[in-house]
């Protein structure tokens, strides 16, 4: 799917990738992310002497939970990233986007792409400022309505602590 012709970037010196990932593809089997739309890959691959360097945008809109109350936000990404694949290996003190070149005619950046909409797409949101959350005993957000729930219940799971404090 992400896949560079390193032959076509050695001959023509870049080779473009123009691809759109649709929001149930593969590509996002086994994360936590739910894409609500296409995520669109713009990248470059240019020869740099032996090595390769892949740069460009990658843009997408998310689903993530609220924090509080667990409703749907919808999040925009649009980040640029930069990769450089080097030839002959990879020193351990080295860079994070510094990777090895494979060997063979192809190179696969799914992976770092995959790794940098993980890492960007924000896990703790909002779904407003003043969200009230839920209530840690029935559940009922508190944003929709109230519930009778009491909290002056202790838990007895804390009495330890609570000793603690007395004590001192």
């Amino acid at each position: 799917m992400l896949v560079v012709d390193l032959n076509r970037v050695a001959r023509a010196g870049r080779a473009r990738i123009d691809a759109d990932i649709p929001a149930g593809a593969s590509f996002w089997k086994d994360t936590d992310v739910q894409p609500r739309s296409p995520l669109k890959v713009r990248l470059e691959a240019q020869q740099a002497g032996p090595d390769v360097v892949v740069r460009g945008r990658v843009a997408g809109r998310f689903e993530v939970a609220c924090r509080r109350c667990l409703d749907p936000v919808a999040v925009e990404m649009d980040e640029e990233m930069a990769l450089l694949y080097k030839a002959g290996g990879v020193e351990e003190d080295e860079a994070a986007d510094v990777l090895p070149l494979p060997a063979g005619a192809e190179l696969d950046v799914g992976g770092p792409v995959r790794e940098q909409v993980l890492l960007t797409v924000p896990r703790y949101v909002y779904c407003r400022t003043d969200c009230r959350g839920l209530c840690p005993r029935c559940g009922t957000n508190w944003n929709e309505s109230t519930c009778g729930c009491t909290t002056d219940e202790l838990d007895e799971r804390w009495a330890p602590l609570r000793e603690l404090k007395r004590d001192t």
